[in-house]
């Protein structure tokens, strides 16, 4: 009965394609984004250089999609394996006695001696039954200048964060939220840029999403998908890689405006250039602020809680002896001029306090992936070495007293990454999917107190971890009838971590500690989904995760923690690819043993603890769907009833009560229509709602702070082609007030800060392509 209104009720995500919409403009380039959405490899064996398809939208089968690009050039796509089409010349129609019709330049085929791998690589599992939704490339341009990850919290349920800024954001899946802070654990949910992992631990390095072909979010424990293996989920970023054969440059910006606050502005350049036949490079920069909007009577400022990002990412693609082989490097900085955060108890955008609290986030990330397939198989291996490094600066100053102190706190994370895969294909019954992983690194904390004005720096802590993990990952699918598939696979893993604690003055080594651990972990993992002839698909599904424990530090001690594990037990139906409509809804129990969390001390530093035990039962619904030609609904729906029983002297007076940072209700809408033309140019209107729910930022004395509780609205209309277009934002229409996040210093939670949703926000863009 809940699943069924549930389902009625709700609208969301759909599965690729149908969700995508591809413009007119090179055929080539569409192909390949069609290939990309669906999850299919194609072999180009026909010269398209210079050929143009019409636009292409509401179709959800990916060989019609195919159909529609290519027969205006006179192409075809024919499927020649599982998941794998070949680009050739259509078949001459039937001559007529009637010739005197024009007929265009005929395609000439290009003779191929390898396979293009031009889809993003699957990461197997039962199609249905993984935890897998996409977001399209059209729903992230609906926001063009927003941050990564809160983009991706708005545009589904079952994704959220903390919400806390740019940079410093922590990001959940279906409420598996281990600590509103950024301490030196693992992070929950795993983050992939194609087949590079971008993190190890937090914060979300909040990779801005230009230039992206859609995101995947896996949730759940993904133990036999990803060599990450996170117990929360993985969130699998998928960037436009070099084009071969097309010439191309983009620019897009925008400047932004709040009222009584300061001007925002974005800009964002493309460049790709093929070399030769065989390679080809591809530029995307860009730069954005975040205009402040908070008053400071105390400091005498306003607009001073301004972000600044800027990055660059670098891809090369080449082909070379059957492999298809890209590159990547990229950088990025988010600095804050300080923290955008007010009195709990405020209403008006207003700051009292006499400190600044900057932070500043890097990201530095380069890797190489190569790609190699040979008929019923396919390899993927990918190598590479990333830097993380969060900077953050709190008031800790004493109550009662007239010296500002200021605690520092420096996380950086260096990791090295090697990732083998390989998919085979048995005439479409069965399906092997599996591969190792290595990760190598090492995660340095250093917080320190100092006096503002004063050069007095108190003692300096420092811990730092050498992390080594390895791990055999592997899925069969089989199709038992032709109505059953049933998939089963898991994850063996080993864990090794030296941990070192040091306690520095004036360059002196006070206090030293040493530890070291081993740990080993067997995750298995079962699916099966039943297709009856009619009506919606049924799926069950079990997985399970684990993560490393930790160790806590405090005055120089070390004491080692347990490993937490995680237990996703989900059942529910899913409709098929139909044509104007998908859905999909279902009920579930996770089971999360001996929780890892960051907490505070009472001095306001970050110690892990394992903090107790915690159940998480959810609903879940997501659908899509187009009621007609030029207007397109989607949806999510997330609700949840979570507890956690705390174990041990962790919070006094506390024993238990729900996991913090996650609410029992959660709420997406969205909706494109397309008003056709407008002085010969299309134009197009959308609106994107999120509802966030209440929920506290952690639990006990100055932890007990409600946040969330409100709508969140998105407002969009478009005029343009694929040229060159006009783009308008409202953000937060309505100028609601509310608290998104209930945390400010740590050091100070008797004073109870959190950083406000953004006023009502007006954004007007230019895209220009050339």
């Amino acid at each position: 009965m809940i699943l069924a209104v549930a389902l009625a009720a709700a609208v969301s995500q759909p599965q690729p394609p149908g969700a995508h919409e591809y413009p007119a403009g090179p055929t080539l380039a569409s192909v390949n984004r069609a290939a990309a959405a669906a999850g299919v490899d194609v072999v180009v064996a026909v010269d398209l250089r210079g050929r143009r398809s019409p636009a292409v939208a509401h179709v959800s089968d990916v060989e019609a999609v195919f159909d529609r690009l290519l027969r205006p050039v006179g192409a075809r796509a024919v499927r020649v394996a599982d998941r794998m089409y070949r680009i050739e010349v259509a078949p001459a129609p039937a001559p007529r006695r009637d010739t005197q019709g024009f007929r265009g330049p005929d395609l000439a085929p290009t003779v191929l001696d390898e396979v293009i791998v031009t889809a993003t690589v699957p990461r197997g599992g039962l199609e249905g039954a993984n935890g897998r939704s996409v977001m399209s490339a059209s729903a992230l341009e609906r926001f063009s200048g927003v941050a990564g990850s809160e983009a991706l919290s708005d545009l589904t349920a079952t994704v959220d964060s903390t919400r806390q800024g740019a940079g410093r954001n922590k990001l959940f899946v279906r409420g598996i939220a281990d600590s509103a802070f950024n301490g030196p654990l693992q992070a929950t949910v795993g983050q992939y840029l194609g087949d590079l992992r971008l993190n190890y631990g937090t914060p979300d390095p909040d990779l801005s999403l230009i230039d992206m072909q859609g995101v995947e979010v896996f949730e759940g424990p993904q133990s036999s998908r990803f060599g990450a293996g996170s117990i929360g989920g993985v969130v699998r970023l998928h960037p436009r890689p070099a084009n071969l054969q097309e010439r191309g440059q983009s620019l897009a910006g925008g400047l932004s405006m709040t009222p009584g606050g300061g001007l925002g502005k974005d800009l964002a350049l493309t460049l790709n250039e093929p070399i030769g036949t065989r390679a080809a490079v591809r530029l995307v920069a860009y730069g954005r602020r975040e205009g402040g909007f908070l008053e400071n009577p105390v400091r005498g400022v306003n607009d001073a809680d301004f972000t600044d990002t800027a990055g660059f990412r670098l891809s090369t693609r080449a082909l070379y002896g059957g492999w298809t082989i890209d590159g990547l490097i990229l950088h990025q900085k988010i600095s804050a001029a300080d923290a955008q955060t007010v009195a709990i108890s405020e209403s008006e955008p207003v700051k009292h306090k006499a400190l600044a609290e900057p932070y500043d986030s890097t990201l530095s990330l380069a890797g190489v992936i190569a790609h190699h397939r040979a008929g019923a198989s396919r390899v993927t291996l990918s190598a590479g070495v990333s830097r993380q490094i969060l900077d953050e600066s709190f008031d800790a100053s004493e109550p009662g007293t007239a010296m500002p102190i200021l605690a520092d706190r420096r996380q950086e994370v260096s990791a090295l990454s090697l990732e083998a895969r390989l998919e085979w294909v048995s005439g479409g019954m069965l399906t092997l999917n599996g591969g190792a992983a290595l990760a190598v690194g090492q995660a340095e904390t250093v917080r320190s107190r100092r006096t503002v004005d004063v050069r007095d720096e108190m003692a300096a802590d420092m811990l730092v971890r050498d992390f080594a993990e390895g791990a055999l990952f592997g899925e069969v699918v089989a199709a038992v009838t032709p109505k059953l598939d049933v998939a089963f696979g898991g994850r063996v893993s080993v864990a090794q971590g030296e941990h070192g604690a040091r306690q520095i003055k004036g360059g002196a080594q006070l206090l030293f500690a040493d530890a070291s651990r081993s740990e080993a972990f067997f995750s298995p993992t079962a699916a099966l989904r039943w297709t009856p002839g009619r009506g919606p698909a049924v799926f069950l599904r079990l997985d399970r995760g684990a993560r490393p424990g930790s160790v806590s530090e405090d005055a120089g001690d070390l004491e080692r923690r347990r490993a937490d594990r995680l237990t996703l037990l989900e059942g529910g139906l899913r409709t098929g690819q139909a044509s104007s409509w998908t859905a999909e809804a279902s009920i579930g129990w996770m089971d999360w043993r001996d929780v890892q969390a960051d907490i505070i001390t009472p001095g306001g530093d970050l110690v892990t603890s394992n903090v107790g035990d915690g159940e998480v039962r959810f609903i879940q619904a997501k659908a899509a769907w187009s009621p007609t030609p030029t207007l397109d609904l989607t949806g999510s729906l997330f609700l949840n009833d979570s507890h956690l029983t705390f174990e041990g002297p962790h919070v006094i007076g506390v024993s238990g009560g729900d996991i913090p940072n996650v609410a029992r209700k959660g709420a997406q809408f969205g909706a494109a229509y397309d008003l056709g033309s407008i002085a010969r140019w299309p134009a197009s209107l959308s609106a994107d709602f999120r509802y966030v729910g209440k929920s506290r930022p952690g639990l006990g004395p100055g932890l007990d702070v409600i946040q969330g509780g409100y709508w969140r609205a998105d407002l969009q209309a478009r005029w343009g082609d694929e040229h060159r277009a006009v783009v308008l934002r409202v953000s937060n229409p309505m100028d609601a007030w509310a608290i998104r996040y209930g945390v400010g210093s740590p050091y100070q939670l008797h004073d109870p800060q959190g950083a406000p949703l953004r006023p009502l926000t007006l954004r007007l863009g230019f895209e220009a392509s050339f």
